[in-house]
Formats: C-alpha cells, structure tokens, sequence
C-alpha cells in the first residue's frame, strides 16, 4: 500500500482502533482524541488518497476504492477486528468497511457523516466541484470553515479556525475533487441494515451538512446502534466539544 500513509500513534491492551478523518483533512485532525487515548489502546491512523501524505494513485477514486484502502490497511496491521472511528467522509468509509468486510470490524463509531444525499445536495456538491476546477481551493476554503467550524466557535477559537483553514488549502485541487465526487457519490443506506457490529452514531446540532436528521436516519437503519446530538456542535466535534466527544467514544469503547 505504498499510495496509503498509516502510522501507529498509541499502543496498549485495549481494543484496537483505526481512525478514519474528515474530507479535506488529514490523520492529524485525530491528534486530541489520540493524545488522550494513548497508552490505553492501539490506534492507527491513516489519510484517505489525495489527501495528506497519501497518493492519488491511477486508479479511478470513489467510495468503493476507499473501503478497499481501509480492509487493506486493517488485514496489514494484523491487528483486527478493529474498532473502526469514521467522521464525515471516513464515517463513510466505516459504513461501506462494516458492509463489505464485516470480519474486520468489531465496532464501529459514525460521526457527523451520512448515508446518502438528496439530489439538493447533490447538486450542492457538483457546484463546489465546479468551482475548485474552476477557481482552486482558495475559492472555497471560507464554505468549508463554516461548514466544519460553528460560527462561535470560530471566533472564540482563530488560531484553531486558521489551522484548519491552512490545512484544507494545503490540498492538491484534482485530488480534493477526486475526493468530493466519491463522497457526493455515498449510496450505503439500502445496505445499513447488514451492519451487526455494535455501532455508535454522534451528529452535531449545528451541522448543516450531516445534519441530525441524517444521523437518525443511519441510526435507525443500523439495528441496536446507539445515537448521540452534540449540542454546540457542527461539523468537528473532536475540535469544538474534544471532552463530550473522548467520553462517548471512550464510553462505547469501554462498553465493547
């Protein structure tokens, strides 16, 4: 797997964990979380292709491929069946791992991330599309922060807001766009209902993008899945509410 960067940043008797991040992002975005865990459990993380210290790679990019990537990586580390930790576009990633390769993992954490979109937000999608191979990631850096960020939280937290911001800039624009057309592309919520292992949904109730609504509807596909709202929350709780988010994946973690 030369394209895909992983790397192991806790060890300890617990459960293993794979932590899956965000689009436009990277393994850092864990950073808080894992700090937190560390000693506790194994923990790998990894970026999806295109993003981070991963490559593109020739092959053509969508959800498929990315679960692909996420089944390799786990059977490498030969540490499964894992706990799979997925928020947004790696939420997406959890879901398709669980569906297709339900060996490998032992529990699975969903947050802020959706099964499906609407043709609305389809539609929102190719526009965004349209825009960075048009006008490249400088053009929609601001849509992004505000989606991912609450409007609060960005002014009470600038060098938080500015970290990500440089970090979502950093971005390659075809890889970024390669990435954006597999996740506007997510079509798992037909195959929901095939996830046994115990599962754990956390939405915010600020977020605009994988809203609580679309939470409840994964959470009531999933059968005995657990659901949590985060409350002063958007897009990135592990940045906007770290200690409610350590304690309900660190209490699911537990419970398993």
């Amino acid at each position: 797997m030369s394209d895909i960067y992983s790397v192991q940043l806790s060890d300890g008797p617990g459960l293993p964990v794979v932590v899956s991040h965000a689009l436009g992002l990277d393994h850092a975005m864990w950073s808080g979380w894992i700090d937190a865990q560390k000693g506790q459990r194994p923990i790998l993380a990894y970026d999806h292709r295109g993003q981070g210290r991963s490559k593109l790679g020739l092959r053509p990019l969508d959800l498929d491929l990315l679960v692909e990537d996420a089944a390799t990586l786990v059977n490498a580390w030969k540490r499964g069946p894992v706990v799979f930790v997925g928020l947004s576009q790696g939420g997406m990633v959890g879901q398709g791992l669980a569906i297709k390769h339900p060996s490998l993992v032992r529990g699975l954490v969903l947050a802020h991330t959706v099964g499906s979109y609407a043709p609305a937000a389809q539609a929102a999608w190719k526009e965004r599309i349209a825009i960075v191979e048009q006008r490249g990631i400088a053009a929609v850096v601001d849509l992004i922060s505000q989606r991912y960020l609450s409007e609060d939280f960005r002014a009470n937290n600038p060098q938080v807001t500015d970290a990500l911001r440089a970090q979502i800039l950093a971005n390659d624009a075809k890889a970024y766009v390669a990435n954006c057309q597999a996740v506007a592309n997510v079509n798992w919520l037909d195959d929901l209902k095939l996830i046994s292992c115990p599962t754990l949904v956390l939405a915010g109730a600020l977020d605009m993008g994988a809203t609580p609504a679309m939470a409840e509807t994964i959470h009531h596909e999933i059968s005995g899945s657990q659901l949590e709202i985060f409350e002063h929350a958007s897009h990135l709780s592990p940045l906007e509410q770290p200690e409610k988010f350590q304690h309900a994946v660190s209490e699911f973690l537990n419970r398993l």
